[in-house]
């Protein structure tokens, strides 16, 4: 990368190598890939001299090269999205299987060793004297048809699982402390298309979390060579100066330094500030080998609820589980070594013989033995609980990232909302706070507040004790966005979700009238494929 440190300095040597343009806007990646790079300088973000070189050099940028500059905010993508108009960031569907395959065995390089140039060549494995361990011994020698070398296959797979702990990490952070600065990126149209990409640097790991998140209020700073956004103003130079000093000075209280430098890359500008004093890799390090050891080398596990009156639904959510799963790992080259596919447990009852308690105006039976989980497992690792009436049509395990490790349990915390005056078995449907949390649940299953759901406690606690959550407040949530609630959510409203969970009961049960109940295409495609 060239450092440009006068605007005649840049005119010379745009003369030499003009930036086409009119022609970024139909440029694709690759196209963008080829351009010039240069370091445009730094300014301190309270004492910016528009006198300076670095001023000039950026106003050029502004007013001949760059398109307008635009601050959305991610509810600023809902209708375009929905309409499918511009394609975003597929979440964390892909990240996540990387992430449940290797996290039990191996945690993210830290420090970068001495005389190591690049540390992302390593995985660590959590034992005790911390060997260090070559990706190749883990997954085995590189075997793509392409042929690639093994070396590069070690750095590709090892950033693959970086990335991936990275966003949980992100995402415990976000959840903490908020947002600490936008993801920035461009507006493109491949090959003249009639949809949008958004393309995100820096803040590609955060563009996926932004989508997990769903935070209408995530800002995103974007070039918007495409004109996507007419409706949103365009920032001056000016506005962007004051845009990142409040960024920098306000919006973190971790801020290191008031430094602001930006780059033209990939035929965008990008601005780059040092604006947290902490080792991202260190921190992600760290989060890593804690998660690494709690999941005390077990992958993590699902549990479905199982009752023989429902006539195999348990089987049907399994299903869509592990067709879910399967889409999410896409293609490529790495996808063999990626591959994640959960262990799926159906809860019966009948199989538990620690479970004593007798029926008593159970809507199902696995209403109490959900709770069991932690102790079916030793009290060692991650699980997850479903109620059998969720059909999945995305992949669960993103879920997981909201799940810190002081965290008990992870679940959707739905507000109070009323139900229907009876059961779909006729049984009256009784109002509770909390109802609806533990259908869906990410056990931490070694925390101690999980080593109260002792089978005693199971057997003998009140459903409101067990189904409140009396047992712990250390209770991570999950946005509700991620589970459709037939007959309370408003398809209009929520669009974009994972599941369906049939509240109101369907075909499974015997005898009811079905004609009521919506998105039993979901059930059904699942059903029509185990035929």
């Amino acid at each position: 990368m060239e450092k440009i440190t006068t605007l005649d300095a840049l005119l010379l040597k745009l003369e030499e190598t003009p930036i086409p343009t009119e022609e970024l806007k139909t440029y694709g990646h690759a196209q963008r890939h080829q351009l010039p790079q240069y370091h445009l300088g730094s300014t301190n973000i309270d004492e910016i001299d528009k006198d300076s070189e670095f001023y000039k050099v950026l106003s050029y940028f502004f007013d001949n090269v760059m398109p307008p500059l635009r601050l959305l905010k991610w509810s600023d993508l809902d209708t375009l999205r929905r309409q499918k108009e511009i394609t975003t960031f597929n979440g964390l569907q892909f990240q996540c299987n990387a992430y449940h395959k290797f996290m039990p065995d191996i945690y993210t390089s830290g420090i970068q060793p001495e005389g190591e140039k690049n540390i992302t060549t390593k995985f660590q494995v959590a034992t005790v004297d911390d060997e260090i361990k070559e990706i190749k011994d883990y997954c085995g020698e590189a075997t793509d048809p392409r042929d690639f070398h093994q070396e590069d296959f070690n750095i590709s797979m090892n950033s693959m699982y970086y990335h991936s702990a990275k966003a949980h990490w992100i995402t415990q952070s976000i959840r903490e402390e908020g947002l600490w600065a936008p993801i920035q990126g461009y507006t493109q149209s491949p090959n003249g298309g009639n949809f949008t990409q958004l393309m995100i640097h820096p803040g590609s790991v955060r563009s996926g979390v932004f989508e997990e998140m769903e935070d209408p209020t995530h800002e995103l700073l974007i070039w918007d060579f495409q004109d996507t956004f007419p409706d949103i103003p365009s920032m001056s130079i000016d506005d962007s100066l004051d845009y990142w000093k409040e960024t920098i000075l306000n919006g973190n209280t971790k801020c290191n330094h008031k430094n602001l430098s930006v780059i033209f890359t990939n035929g965008t500008l990008e601005y780059q500030s040092d604006h947290s004093n902490i080792e991202f890799r260190r921190e992600v390090w760290k989060h890593s080998k804690k998660f690494t050891e709690l999941s005390a080398g077990k992958p993590l596990t699902i549990y479905i609820g199982y009752d023989p009156r429902h006539n195999n639904l348990e089987l049907y959510s399994k299903q869509s589980i592990l067709d879910a799963v399967k889409r999410s790992v896409g293609g490529g080259r790495f996808v063999d070594y990626t591959r994640f596919t959960p262990e799926i447990k159906i809860l019966d009852i009948s199989k538990i013989p620690e479970y004593t308690r007798e029926y008593a105006n159970q809507s199902t039976e696995f209403t109490y033995s959900r709770f069991l989980i932690p102790y079916l497992e030793n009290y060692e690792g991650f699980s997850m609980f479903v109620d059998d009436d969720f059909i999945f049509n995305k992949n669960p395990m993103p879920m997981f990232y909201y799940l810190g490790q002081d965290d008990a349990v992870a679940c959707i915390k739905y507000p109070q909302i009323k139900h229907d005056e009876t059961k779909f078995d006729g049984e009256v449907n009784i109002d509770y706070p909390c109802k609806l949390w533990s259908s869906m649940m990410f056990f931490n299953n070694s925390h101690p507040d999980c080593k109260k759901l002792t089978p005693e406690v199971v057997n003998t606690w009140t459903g409101a004790q067990l189904h409140q959550f009396e047992w712990t407040d250390k209770i991570a949530p999950i946005p509700e966005k991620y589970v459709f609630v037939e007959g309370y959510d408003d398809p209009e409203v929520k669009w974009d979700f994972s599941a369906v969970h049939y509240t109101r009961g369907g075909p499974w049960i015997n005898g009811m009238d079905t004609e009521h109940i919506n998105n039993l295409e979901h059930y059904n495609k699942v059903k029509n494929s185990l035929l």
